[in-house]
């Protein structure tokens, strides 16, 4: 009971992010039921996801879909800030304890929040930020972990090409790791010391940014 508890996730909302969450916690493995208050956006789902119509601005909604049940639980309500903070705070009510809520405004993120929401997305700014760094550097992908820090996907730069990790010293000159490599046919693997790093290899870099952009348009 406790592992079927801990692998169920209630999503409620059925817009592009919701959908989306839903769909990949689906494919997942996880045990996922889908909520949205638009007949038409269920209908549309429920080939592909369990799916329930329902308000769970409701609190009876809430109980009728056995919310405490679930081991987690989504608000991906982003068209009605009120029915995203209502809808939190009915799920919190019910016993949800690991809940991730989509927020559109700092405001609306101070309130979930301190309605004791544990996980607050932003999905267009972090996006957004995502996006800008992709666009003004040589990334391949970029996500921001605390402060400074950084994981980022970018090829090997032309100045340690053929060289080994160890050879290269990435962290005693850098102050970065290398994680893995990925070059062209190749699997993925771990960054050890003894790893050569190809030109056309994808390089996984962590630290702090400032640093690995150092290493990247070093020439």
């Amino acid at each position: 009971m406790e592992d079927r508890i801990n692998n169920s996730v209630l999503v409620v909302g059925l817009g592009r992010f919701g959908s989306a969450v839903a769909t990949t916690l689906d494919d997942l493995g996880k045990e996922v039921l889908a909520v949205d208050k638009d007949p038409e956006l269920v209908a549309r789902w429920s080939a592909l996801i369990p799916t329930v119509q329902a308000d769970m601005t409701d609190v009876m909604a809430v109980e009728q879909v056995g919310a405490s049940e679930f081991g987690s639980a989504v608000v991906a309500i982003g068209d009605s800030v009120e029915a995203s903070v209502i809808t939190a705070g009915n799920l919190l009510d019910a016993g949800v304890t690991d809940l991730w809520a989509k927020s559109v405004s700092k405001e609306h993120a101070r309130i979930l929040q301190r309605i004791g929401a544990r996980h607050i997305i932003n999905a267009e700014t972090d996006a957004g930020k995502r996006i800008g760094h992709l666009v003004s550097s040589n990334y391949l992908d970029y996500i921001e972990i605390a402060g400074p820090h950084t994981v980022v996907k970018a090829h090997t730069p032309a100045h340690v090409a053929g060289m080994t990790i160890a050879d290269a010293k990435v962290h005693d000159r850098f102050g970065i790791v290398v994680v893995g490599v990925k070059g062209p046919g190749r699997e993925f693997e771990y960054g050890a010391n003894e790893l050569v790093m190809h030109r056309n290899d994808e390089l996984i870099l962590a630290g702090p940014q400032r640093q690995i952009d150092r290493f990247l348009t070093q020439q």
